[in-house]
């Protein structure tokens, strides 16, 4: 046999092996996508842990709950705490996903947060609320690492 009469053998059986292989790395792709998208969520999820309400600072007026931590505070509530009407929790994975996302982005669109008891009300925006975590995140680990170092 000649060498055009095992391409024509092999080639049908090549180009299958190519399709597989390039729909098995869209695969891998798209979940390495997701693993991505997981992380990035867990990074502000754990900063957001850490800065708020750290029961270690709670009579520092340098760490209390005023100025951005307040507004960290206000967003963990509209993002985690929402109630309906009736005051029955709300579960919504979709708007703490949508919430996160938007965080992470720092996008310029504005959200309303109110206080527990409802005698204050804020307008910022996601960009405001990323750089207030970024800031206070920033300063808890020059305070982390002093004590690493002293």
């Amino acid at each position: 046999p000649t060498i055009d009469d095992v391409w024509k053998i092999l080639s049908p059986k090549l180009l299958n092996q190519i399709d597989s292989l390039y729909g098995y790395t869209d695969m891998l792709e798209s979940e390495l996508s997701k693993e991505l998208e997981n992380g990035r969520l867990f990074r502000l999820l754990a900063k957001l842990g850490f800065i708020n309400e750290r029961p270690e600072y709670e009579n520092s007026s340098s760490w209390s709950e005023t100025g951005d931590r307040y507004l960290l505070k206000l967003f963990r509530d509209y993002t985690f705490h929402q109630v309906y009407e009736d005051g029955n929790p709300v579960i919504d994975f979709a708007h703490v996903v949508e919430c996160l996302n938007k965080l992470d982005v720092g996008v310029d669109e504005k959200i309303l947060l109110t206080s527990r008891d409802e005698k204050s009300m804020l307008v910022l925006s996601y960009k405001d609320l990323k750089r207030c975590m970024n800031e206070a995140f920033n300063e808890l680990m020059q305070k982390s690492n002093s004590n690493l170092y002293p």
